[in-house]
């Protein structure tokens, strides 16, 4: 089957999804960067020391976003508009309610601060970035839900606009707040939560639009909405809370290197706002996958979900590649970069970075493929590579090779823990394919047959040809054949003659796709077209146009149009 809309809405997908994962990986280099060089070492530890706590937020948000997205997106598929809205003010409710209990560690700062891992010497810092941050934490939950949500609702444009808003907001605020006002390192953690908080209200705009599918409302989230949110999107939101929990560990074994302790620690800050470069890459093409492969699922596309993998890997591959010789290949000037300036540390930084690069193209397929997991609907693969990769792996690693080699055994655990995950992959692979499990579980429940063809006049012999074959094949009467026809034909010409201008008319890029369905005793015809800024039900035609528009409103038992992905869409029960 062609796989050209498919491919087509990744493409689209992954801009705007890579820009918008990229929003955090800037913010914490911006704030590495400042931190590193106006406050020191000492900032850049607590600013490391700091990162489980966003973590957390991540793991709360992603998990409830990416649960109830996989979902929607299914929904959204399978166009049951009001299951997808149910789900979304599920979402919303459980976000808004975990993120109001994530306030409770202020009331018990020092026990919170000291299972962190800050020191005495570290405290007086600690308190003024942690407090800062912990008190907007509902917004770091609320974020992700509706960022994640907006993609789903066919808007990933202006979730990457949110996320330039973060950017260049916390990049503007911190340089005012800790160089021009000399905040110190609490200015770094207001900056950050000021633009968190700018970029939530750009997102509520999505909600505002005349033709969005998802409305803004809250809805307290059932038992089964609450276990369903979390088993789904606990393979991706759990990798926060496992990164958190491996931070912990390993900042505490390299505290224990008595005064070289803290410069570890801050050679392990380094590496990890390093990672996020990567991690933002390929969190954005695996956003990217998960947003479609969940839509196709529910259109029962197997072509297009296999289309799409193959692109997530080859895109996430090819950058992990680039990155990974650029990392080793300037790695002193990295550490130079985040504030690391004797000779010796700079030369043990170095060592420490190009051996962690050595993973990056395994962490690249690990995480695509865990993301492909998740939106099929293989929730206990995907969450097994997460608590492996991301936790017991680790752990298990770093807790023999720190102690052994320091920092530079850190990389070690790193790098092993991602070769050892992408041997696990391939045995999967070859033990339970997924094209297996996704030929039973996503197949149509009656016959189907879906034709695309170029938008051009040219066509119309061929579908008519093409409709004919099928309606004596499925023994469709002659009455409903040409009812099927004459949608089809006029669908067609009004999309050239009032959607394409004459130049586009030429360019040979815009394609509609007819899907004819079985569904017990009716026939579903499904018209998909990328001309995306056209509605023929809303465009001002001519008298003939718009009587038969209507015509087809009137012969038909449902018709409905809708805007989903980058597509147009109009189903009709015949």
């Amino acid at each position: 089957m062609n796989t050209d809309f498919a491919s087509s809405a990744y493409r689209h997908f992954l801009i705007w999804g890579v820009c918008a994962s990229l929003a955090l990986t800037v913010c914490t280099i911006v704030d590495a960067t400042l931190v590193g060089n106006l406050v020191g070492p000492q900032g850049l530890a607590v600013a490391n020391i700091s990162t489980p706590v966003f973590l957390l937020y991540a793991l709360l948000g992603i998990t409830i976003a990416v649960g109830a997205n996989v979902h929607i997106g299914r929904l959204l598929g399978a166009s049951d508009i009001e299951g997808a809205n149910k789900t979304f003010h599920s979402a919303l409710g459980l976000g808004l309610t975990v993120g109001i209990l994530a306030l409770s560690p202020l009331l018990f700062k020092d026990i919170y601060f000291s299972f962190l891992g800050v020191t005495e010497e570290l405290y007086p810092i600690a308190e003024q970035y942690l407090t800062v941050v912990m008190w907007a934490s509902p917004i770091f939950v609320i974020y992700h839900i509706l960022s994640f949500s907006v993609r789903s609702d066919s808007d990933p444009r202006l979730s990457a606009i949110a996320s330039g808003v973060v950017i260049i907001t916390n990049i503007v605020l911190d340089i005012l707040f800790m160089k021009i006002l000399d905040w110190g390192i609490a200015g770094a953690s207001s900056s950050l939560c000021i633009a968190e908080t700018l970029g939530t209200v750009v997102l509520l705009t999505h909600f505002a639009k005349k033709h969005t599918l998802l409305k803004l409302r809250l809805a307290l989230p059932s038992k089964k909405d609450t276990v369903s949110f979390v088993s789904n999107g606990f393979g991706m939101g759990s990798a926060n809370i496992f990164g958190a929990v491996v931070m912990l560990v390993f900042n505490t074994l390299l505290l224990k290197k008595g005064s070289y302790g803290a410069l570890y620690v801050a050679i392990y800050g380094v590496i990890y706002t390093i990672s996020t470069i990567p991690t933002g890459l390929f969190d954005g093409s695996a956003s990217a996958l998960s947003t479609v492969t969940a839509f196709l699922t529910g259109e029962s596309d197997k072509d297009g979900i296999f289309a799409v993998l193959k692109k997530a890997l080859t895109v996430a591959i090819a950058s992990a590649v680039t990155l990974s010789i650029l990392a080793f290949a300037f790695a002193p000037a990295l550490a130079r970069f985040f504030g690391i300036k004797e000779d010796l540390e700079i030369a043990l930084a170095a060592k420490a970075i190009g051996i962690f690069s050595l993973g990056i193209v395994f962490s690249a397929i690990n995480t695509i493929v865990t993301a492909f997991w998740q939106s099929i609907g293989r929730a206990k693969e995907a969450a097994t590579m997460s608590l492996l990769r991301n936790c017991l792996l680790l752990l298990i690693l770093g807790s023999f090779l720190i102690p052994h080699s320091n920092i530079i055994g850190l990389s070690y655990s790193y790098v092993l823990t991602e070769v050892i995950c992408s041997l696990g992959v391939l045995i999967i692979r070859i033990a339970k394919p997924s094209k297996k499990y996704i030929c039973e579980k996503y197949k149509d429940d009656g016959r189907s047959v879906e034709m695309i063809y170029p938008m051009a006049p040219e066509s119309m012999a061929k579908i008519s040809s093409d409709l004919e074959s099928i309606s004596e094949e499925w023994e469709i009467n002659i009455n409903k054949t040409f009812v099927i026809n004459f949608i089809c034909e006029e669908i067609l010409l009004n999309i050239i003659k009032f959607g394409l201008g004459e130049t586009e008319k030429i360019k040979n890029e815009y394609y509609i796709s007819i899907k004819l369905m079985e569904k017990e005793k009716d026939h579903v015809l499904r018209i998909r077209d990328n001309v995306n800024t056209y509605n023929p039900f809303e465009s001002n035609g001519d008298e003939i146009d718009r009587g038969v528009l209507e015509l087809i409103e009137k012969k038909t038992k449902y018709c409905d149009y809708q805007r989903k992905m980058i597509f147009n869409y109009l189903y009709l029960i015949l």
